[in-house]
């Protein structure tokens, strides 16, 4: 018996169906590799020690800790959802700490990042969105700041705000024996980035005190990391003592590895002082509020990682593996 034209149209359209469905797969172990990775988890996957996805879930997958939260909420994101900030209400989320974040002794921060332009904050109560907005933080309940403090920093110069370029700050404290600078803030301004998602990498190495900056897997991007005696082309080199300038005309030491001060908790989407209690030795300030925009893929690794890992790691999350 013959087959109608009709039958034989639907019989193709669901083999292009099966098809497209099958190349549209993420997951499908026929992909390329790209990097000599399958997927974004097999980088540095020894050295992963924590990672927020963020699809649906506050749960932080490495150490399998949920979060209390406040009024989060989830958005559509780089990589599936997002945890999604606010503008008009508080919101973040609290954790029991990962004992191999408290460890940390070199160190990547990997995130992708929405966020609009930040702007000063004249009120006198903290306002979503003006002043420092907390992205994380290992809290220390016996000090003013955290251990470490990543947040977005206030971008308005001279009363003119960069409505293009974020300005990202990851401060943290080294308390390890003979450190006097103990305090580590370098900042990388991040053109091109407000209102759009970006990937942003931030890396320590202990070995060799060097701070690296990524956007969109390139170091520095087209930006600047900048530091106390900067500004530095995506990186910089961080001393125990005060260098005198950035050839180090005073010798200090390199300011090696990092012994962080023991933690109360980790905080995603405010700083210690952001939240409510405070969980340090300060209360609200107003300068400083919870995370406005959308954040993405939060991973934490225990080393630099390499620019060809950060490159890898970029591109199989652009490709949603």
């Amino acid at each position: 018996m013959k087959r109608s034209k009709f039958n034989v149209l639907l019989a193709s359209v669901a083999i292009v169906s099966v098809f497209a469905s099958s190349c549209s797969n993420n997951d499908d172990p026929d992909l390329p590799p790209i990097g000599g990775f399958n997927n974004s988890d097999e980088v540095a996957a020894a050295n992963l020690t924590a990672k927020w996805a963020f699809d649906g879930s506050l749960t932080e997958s490495k150490g399998n800790i949920t979060g209390t939260s406040t009024n989060t909420a989830f958005g559509a994101g780089a990589k599936g959802q997002a945890y999604q900030g606010s503008s008009t209400e508080a919101r973040y989320a609290v954790y029991n700490v990962n004992p191999n974040v408290q460890s940390l002794s070199s160190m990547t921060f990997s995130f992708w990042i929405n966020a609009p332009a930040n702007v000063n904050n004249p009120d006198p109560t903290p306002v979503p969105g003006k002043g420092i907005q907390g992205i994380f933080s290992l809290t220390d309940p016996t000090d003013f700041w955290g251990g470490i403090n990543l947040f977005i920093e206030n971008n308005e110069r001279n009363g003119v705000q960069n409505t293009d370029t974020l300005r990202l700050k990851l401060f943290w404290r080294n308390k390890r024996a003979g450190v006097v600078w103990q305090g580590q803030d370098p900042n990388f301004y991040v053109p091109a980035s407000v209102g759009q998602w970006v990937h942003v990498v931030y890396t320590y190495d202990a070995a060799s005190s060097k701070v690296v900056v990524y956007k969109n897997g390139v170091k520095g991007g087209t930006g600047s990391l900048t530091g106390p005696y900067g500004p530095f082309n995506g990186e910089n080199t961080v001393y125990a003592n005060d260098p005198g300038g950035a050839t180090n005309p005073n010798g200090a030491a390199l300011h090696g590895a990092v012994e962080l001060p023991t933690a109360g908790k980790m905080v995603i989407g405010a700083c210690q002082f952001s939240t409510n209690p405070s969980l340090g030795s300060a209360g609200a300030q107003p300068w400083a509020t919870t995370f406005r925009g959308l954040l993405d893929e939060f991973r934490i690794y225990n080393k630099a990682l390499s620019s060809a890992e950060v490159d890898a790691l970029y591109q199989l999350e652009s490709a949603g593996r």
